[in-house]
């Protein structure tokens, strides 16, 4: 009986300090930073995770991220300037910054770096960004 009691506060344990791991993760922050990492991998729709699907400018956004991370290499790094959080929306004044290396021409280098202003919210869990401006940032490459 005790074995049995033991197991279950054990499990009770890891059931609680994972569930405290997971709800850490679920920050702003967080999202940006995996936001970050999918662009970095080239993968399209793991960053589109994390833009709210129902936001107005979602497809312009869908179609500039296929095409970026079909024709480029991407490095990203977000850095967060300002947050400011009233009412479960975080308005935040990102800096961001991109490294683009052409996949067809290896002399076809471009650096990013803008001031980005991003709202999120909570979906589920996930914080997704439900505007960004400017969108430009996401642009495809200018093929010379």
């Amino acid at each position: 009986m005790r074995i049995t009691a033991l197991r279950c506060l054990v499990a009770l344990m890891v059931f609680a300090v994972g569930v405290g791991l997971r709800a850490a993760e679920s920050t702003p922050f967080a999202s940006l930073a995996k936001l970050a990492s999918a662009l970095s991998e080239n993968d399209s729709d793991d960053a589109l995770e994390y833009f709210d699907s129902h936001m107005q400018s979602y497809g312009q956004i869908e179609q500039k991220l296929e095409a970026l991370t079909a024709q480029a290499e991407i490095s990203c790094a977000i850095d967060i300037v300002t947050d400011v959080e009233a009412n479960g929306v975080h308005k935040l004044d990102l800096d961001w910054f991109m490294q683009l290396k052409s996949q067809i021409d290896d002399s076809q280098f471009e650096r990013r770096r803008e001031r980005v202003q991003v709202e999120m919210r909570q979906f589920k869990n996930v914080w997704k960004i439900t505007s960004v401006s400017p969108i430009a940032i996401f642009d495809p490459l200018q093929i010379h």
